[in-house]
């Protein structure tokens, strides 16, 4: 079975503090998460997924609405860790940017500084790749392009760069940090 971009955010979630399901639509509603839907019909079968897995525990449901707490468990933290280590491809670069990010936010808390320094170095590898084939393409093709579709790639272009700046100013902070996380 695959595991939803969902049930990691969960997993991720969970591995901060133990939550209860409204704690953690409530997380969804209230952060940057909420592109993501927060719905009890996407939360809660998310994490009855997981439970199944045997990846999250969960406690008994306790009070009238039946409350649970939630907390990420050692065989959901390896899997979880799994997921984080993934290497960084170049379909990531082009298709799953937003989901690279979201693998970094969540590294902290559980990689060592060395394996985040290593992310970051696939990142803009893959990243120094994409953007020469992108900037060959402009330089055979822009002339022949209207100039706002060009203005349009150079905007994209100029996206990547700023990706590639920033994993390079990201891995600098981190080498420069005196306390993990």
């Amino acid at each position: 079975m695959t595991t939803s971009i969902l049930e990691y955010i969960l997993m991720g979630l969970l591995d901060q503090a133990p939550h209860s399901g409204y704690d953690l639509r409530k997380d969804f509603a209230s952060t940057p998460l909420r592109h993501f839907s927060n719905s009890p019909g996407s939360i809660y079968p998310a994490l009855r997924r997981l439970v199944e897995r045997k990846w999250i525990d969960a406690s008994q449901p306790d009070g009238s609405r039946g409350r649970q707490e939630f907390r990420l468990n050692e065989r959901g933290r390896k899997e979880f860790v799994i997921w984080l280590k993934q290497p960084v491809i170049s379909e990531d670069i082009i298709w799953g940017s937003e989901l690279l990010m979201l693998r970094f936010a969540f590294m902290g808390q559980s990689l060592e500084p060395a394996d985040v320094k290593a992310f970051l170095r696939e990142f803009s590898r893959e990243l120094e790749g994409y953007l020469k084939t992108l900037e060959c393409f402009l330089i055979e093709h822009g002339g022949s392009m209207s100039l706002t579709g060009r203005l349009a790639f150079e905007h994209g272009v100029e996206q990547y760069r700023s990706r590639l700046r920033w994993a390079q100013e990201a891995r600098n902070s981190i080498a420069r940090a005196k306390k993990w996380p």
